[in-house]
């Protein structure tokens, strides 16, 4: 009688009568299958493309994949085929990029992507690959697999390969975009509304201080002071005389302050309702500008 074979992992079953005297050699072939899908390795080079992954790789239990790739590349399961796999993805881009490695199962069901650098657990039910760890998101501070198999987290974030969509985003070192960054309603940093200018109201004689850049001072009286190592070259203040007296405007010790389109330099008056922008252009070195400057 002809032996038949196991669905998962090709394991021989002898038929009845077959390999008398001779047992040995399908039981020792069955062990050293078992031995490989407890502990095996099979590594893949994915510069040579998709691929199908035959018995002989697909037993093991774990997966390396490697290479320089200028496309993304599949790797198949055989349909009906069922198992487990720690899948390692440590490719790099060739050219173009970034690409991704997929494992899918020839059923045409779900994929799953391996991430690179790191390592992950899927499963096949023999027309799906799914992760084996996705779950329900927990806190506002996780960004999670959800159980659809999306990044999220139960303030309301999702992540869809492309996308993220947050109710809000908060950096502790700083958002870099390739593009822009986009919102529905503001983008704000320390200071406050980008599209917004701050107010620093005063009521009396004031000096500016590092965090007054990109803010404008409202001031009624006392006038306002540009101190010398507070301001570094880029940043400015504007400074709006909320009443019908003159303000002045005092250079501080140590500091150079030009009227704009002048070699002018020192203090100067800013008339009643006037606006004007002191501009720092190097170290304790300031441009001023503004309507009812003198």
């Amino acid at each position: 009688m002809a032996s038949s074979f196991t669905t998962n992992k090709t394991l021989e079953k002898p038929g009845n009568g077959d390999y008398v005297d001779t047992w040995n050699v399908p039981v020792n072939g069955d062990m050293d299958i078992i031995d490989q899908a407890f502990g095996g390795v099979t590594s893949l080079n994915a510069t040579s493309g998709s691929a199908t992954l035959t018995a002989s790789q697909y037993r093991s239990l774990t997966l390396l994949i490697s290479g320089a790739i200028s496309a993304g590349v599949t790797y198949t399961i055989p349909s009906g085929v069922g198992g487990q796999w720690i899948v390692r993805n440590t490719t790099t881009d060739a050219t173009g990029g970034p690409w991704t490695v997929t494992i899918a199962s020839a059923g045409g069901g779900a994929t799953v992507t391996a991430s690179r650098s790191a390592n992950i657990l899927v499963f096949s039910d023999g027309t799906n690959i799914r992760l084996a760890s996705q779950a329900v998101p927990g806190s506002d501070t996780q960004l999670i697999y959800n159980s659809a198999g999306s990044l999220g987290a139960s303030s309301g974030m999702t992540w869809n390969g492309t996308t993220l969509t947050a109710s809000a985003l908060a950096a502790t070192n700083g958002v870099t975009a390739g593009t822009s960054i986009a919102a529905t309603t503001t983008v704000s940093d320390s200071i406050g509304n980008v599209r917004n200018v701050p107010a620093n109201v005063q009521t009396t004689g004031y000096t500016l201080v590092a965090t007054d850049s990109g803010k404008f001072i409202d001031i009624t009286t006392g006038g306002v002071t540009v101190p010398s190592s507070i301001f570094t070259a880029g940043q400015s203040v504007t400074i709006y005389n909320d009443s019908s007296s003159a303000q002045t405007i005092t250079q501080g010790g140590s500091v150079t302050m030009y009227q704009v389109g002048t070699s002018n330099t020192g203090n100067r008056t800013l008339a009643q309702r006037g606006l004007c922008t002191v501009f720092c252009v190097g170290t304790n070195t300031f441009v001023i500008t503004g309507g009812g400057l003198s």
